[in-house]
């Protein structure tokens, strides 16, 4: 590789620094293509880019209809979810394995796999593709990133097969994965955004960030463990890149941020006003929600003539006691308020979503029922987020002095579509007729 007269040390790096990356499969009693985008693993592309590596991309996610359903593969329920008495089916949610193999095949000779993992409990896809890279790449280096080593470090280190482990955002981690990829750790080329590295795969919908963090510490939350503090980007490299994926003919943005209303004024309010103005004919979607207290009559105007139709606030619970113990971000007011700007500003009541958490410590069957009506009673529409706890936060502590949940327990255990029949919140026939209550 020639060198790069504005970066003199480019020429120490050679042609042979190419790397493999991985979206693993979803496998799990159940999941939706809700926009899910792997924005960590192109922000490690760009990051390997900058430091004159090669990469090649592999998204067991993609191709893949949004909204919509995936590809699916029955698997073996796994044998903790058996032996707790849990009879629920597991399936592998993705591409096909003859043409994940294919990819693999394809991939050439690299120095490195990197897989990624979101959700830990979707840590059996994470197993599964690093079986097979061993047999197609033996010798190869396989380093774990993401949302599973970050919070279950010791678990991922002992079964997940990779010969490394990487605890933590990208940001604290620079110094040790350019080590271990052999990469110099200041950059050596000029920066290059993942969407102009040639990642997208021609989808008509995207995701983003406008900001990595959250400002606010909820008790049942890791955001600050998984993407460290609140850091929000420029609104003109924001702007740039909802350009750039409309150019590429993407239609559908999905927001993936954790408090994306914060500082409206200085942040996504100028940004929507240049969509606005640009005429570009986009449809956005929120369904990490939004902060109701953060709602006020411009922001829903604002949201309204811009497109954002899959709209999602948090409530989480009618309990003023526990809504204050879970870090105080939001009161029923708050919900009643900003319900009300937004059917002011013309959005219909099945338009605007309202989470609602069930199974938090302590909580009964009851109290979720009087949130759905609560919710339906004021215009909008409910939806329940059953609860996953994570270790880490407030919540996870509340669960292991309640003898529900320890550091050494299966992740499989702690998924939301299992945990509240495993922690006695209820039936998953009761937990049916709850969902049947909010249409």
């Amino acid at each position: 590789m020639k060198g790069d007269h504005r970066f003199p040390f480019l020429s120490l790096i050679t042609v042979s620094l190419r790397f493999l990356l991985i979206n693993p499969w979803i496998v799990d009693t159940a999941a939706y293509n809700f926009w899910i985008r792997p924005l960590g693993l192109y922000a490690l592309a760009q990051w390997i880019a900058e430091r004159g590596g090669e990469c090649v991309f592999i998204d067991c996610l993609s191709p893949a209809r949004a909204p919509g359903r995936f590809p699916v593969d029955e698997v073996p329920t796994p044998e903790c979810v058996r032996a707790a008495g849990l009879r629920r089916r597991f399936r592998r949610y993705g591409i096909g394995l003859d043409q994940f193999m294919w990819r693999l095949k394809g991939a050439g000779r690299v120095n490195a796999v990197l897989v990624t993992s979101a959700m830990s409990y979707w840590y059996p896809g994470v197993q599964m593709v690093i079986e097979l890279v061993r047999k197609v790449m033996p010798g190869v280096p396989v380093i774990l990133g993401g949302v599973y080593p970050t919070l279950w470090p010791v678990h991922a280190k002992r079964h997940s097969l990779a010969d490394h482990v990487i605890q933590g955002p990208l940001e604290r981690v620079q110094r040790l994965l350019a080590g271990l990829l052999k990469l110099p750790e200041a950059p050596v080329r000029q920066a290059r955004p993942w969407y102009r590295l040639g990642l997208h795969d021609q989808a008509d919908f995207s995701a983003i960030r406008t900001a990595s963090g959250c400002p606010f510490r909820c008790s049942y939350c890791a955001s600050r463990l998984v993407s460290g503090p609140f850091r929000p980007r420029r609104p003109k490299d924001i702007l740039e890149e909802i350009q750039a994926l409309y150019g590429m003919g993407v239609r559908q943005v999905c927001f993936y941020d954790d408090a994306l209303l914060v500082d409206f004024d200085t942040r996504l309010g100028p940004v929507l006003e240049d969509v606005k103005a640009r005429g570009m004919d986009m449809v956005f979607h929120t369904p990490n929600a939004m902060h109701a207290s953060l709602v006020d009559r411009h922001v829903a105007s604002l949201l309204f003539m811009t497109c954002f139709r899959t709209l999602r606030i948090s409530l989480e619970t009618v309990d003023r006691t526990r809504q204050q113990k879970s870090g105080g971000k939001v009161a029923s007011s708050d919900v009643e308020v900003a319900v009300r700007y937004f059917t002011e500003a013309g959005y219909r009541p099945e338009e605007i979503g309202v989470y609602l958490l069930a199974a938090l410590p302590g909580q009964d069957i009851h109290e979720v029922r009087a949130g759905i009506e609560f919710v339906k009673a004021m215009g909008a529409k409910p939806y329940i987020a059953e609860m996953s706890p994570i270790p880490g936060t407030g919540t996870w502590h509340e669960f292991r002095q309640m003898g529900l949940v320890h550091d050494d327990m299966d992740p499989l255990l702690t998924n939301n579509s299992l945990f509240y029949q495993w922690s006695g919140f209820c039936t998953q026939h009761e937990f049916q007729k709850l969902r049947a209550m909010c249409a």
